[in-house]
């Protein structure tokens, strides 16, 4: 019961350690590296604070229009039918039927031409049998199904988090030279003061 006074709740701590990181503590013993080290944090954080959310907007929209374009020009894109001319390789365990292998195929264009070339096929499917493939308005293989717009906006939420990562990476970068700067002069002024009152100091004891 009566060491209930001494623990100290985390919810306590914070609003103490943030007035110190903001040097809002009025501490009479902080120096003029130390003041300079609070207002660079303090810069900094409002670079994040103000420049994060723009470039996030802007690398958002050049993603989202990059989608939208990439998405007209599948429009044209269709899935047919290809026959395989070779089988695949059988599955060596019980995953491996997911495995994908590249064997020659025929397909139809939406023109009604005949095209050949490799196409994607699961494990184990043997000569004659068809599996479907993606192809453009030319009939060419586009090795993947055309993109959605789920995928657009998935494409645009993670260039927007990826650019808040990149900008607070490299504030934390810049707040990290300039604090090794400023700890050397740190060290410096110590090192002065020590020669000024170190042998006093010693003399004393």
């Amino acid at each position: 019961m009566g060491n209930q006074g001494l623990v100290m709740r985390p919810g306590r701590l914070l609003p103490g350690r943030l007035a110190i990181w903001l040097g809002l503590d009025g501490n009479p013993l902080r120096r003029r590296t130390d003041r300079i080290e609070i207002a660079v944090r303090l810069a900094l954080l409002l670079v994040f604070l103000s420049c994060g959310p723009l470039l996030a907007g802007l690398t958002g929209s050049w993603a989202q229009a990059a989608g939208v374009h990439e998405l007209r020009q599948q429009q044209s894109w269709h899935q047919v039918q290809a026959v395989l001319l070779r089988p695949t390789p059988m599955p060596y365990y019980a995953y491996g039927s997911m495995t994908t292998y590249w064997a020659p195929g025929r397909w139809l264009a939406p023109s009604g031409a005949v095209r050949r070339g490799e196409v994607p096929a699961p494990a184990g499917v043997t000569a004659g049998e068809s599996v479907p493939i993606w192809v453009n308005g030319t009939g060419r293989l586009t090795g993947r199904p055309p993109l959605t717009t789920r995928a657009v906006t998935l494409h645009v939420v993670l260039a927007e988090l990826a650019t808040l990562a990149g900008l607070a990476i490299a504030l934390l970068l810049l707040a990290g030279l300039i604090r090794w700067r400023l700890n050397r002069h740190r060290l410096a002024d110590w090192a002065i003061e020590w020669a000024a009152f170190g042998p006093r100091w010693t003399r004393l004891r």
